[in-house]
């Protein structure tokens, strides 16, 4: 079992931070990560500060990858820092952009909120991927795959799952390699940020 990479998140009600005030503390990303982003919003965090860097390369940093989409999915506001050499920026590209550098502006620049998602229906799953910057639509109907989509979004371990499942989704990029990390890269859709048609 890989080390998970010790990250602490700082907690603010507003989505001005520091500078609407109402810190709310400090805690380490949890080793579930997918409830601690509901717990957070249900708790009335709408900015959270990663205060180390997150590692794009390392599956020690998978727990810190999981709550930055899930924040994300449910709006909250994310601030942090990435590190690491992945290949390429664009397989993060459904993530809030990281501060730092100019290399880092494409980034920025081709954000959009729910850039990588899917939802659930009775009997499938529907993926829409924008990060490549066309429509990559993905109906997953067989059960097995529906099983190994739950798992994955839940946070499990990739290599906890079905291998013929993750190695069909790591294809498709759904399922991003980076160095030694894999990561299920798409958030589950909690609302639709923008009218349906343009998602």
């Amino acid at each position: 079992m890989t080390a998970r990479q010790q990250v602490q998140i700082e907690m603010f009600r507003h989505y001005l931070g520091v500078l609407g005030g109402e810190s709310l503390g400090a805690q380490e990303v949890s080793a579930d990560p997918v409830g601690q982003a509901r717990r957070l919003f249900d708790g009335g965090v709408r900015k959270v500060v990663f205060t180390g860097p997150v590692r794009l390369d390392e599956p020690g940093s998978r727990a810190a990858l999981d709550l930055l989409r899930e924040l994300a999915a449910w709006g909250v506001r994310c601030e942090w820092r990435a590190s690491g050499r992945p290949p390429a920026w664009q397989a993060f590209s459904h993530l809030p952009p990281p501060s730092g550098g100019a290399d880092l502006d494409p980034w920025r620049a081709a954000y959009f909120p729910a850039k990588c998602v899917f939802r659930e229906g009775p009997g499938f799953i529907q993926i829409r991927d924008r990060r490549s910057g066309a429509l990559e639509c993905y109906t997953v109907d067989e059960s097995e795959l529906i099983a190994a989509v739950r798992r994955l979004a839940a946070g499990a371990d990739p290599d906890a799952c079905d291998p013929a499942a993750t190695a069909l989704f790591a294809e498709h990029g759904l399922l991003v390699r980076a160095g030694g990390l894999r990561w299920w890269a798409p958030a589950r859709l909690r609302r639709w940020p923008v009218p349906a048609m343009v998602v």
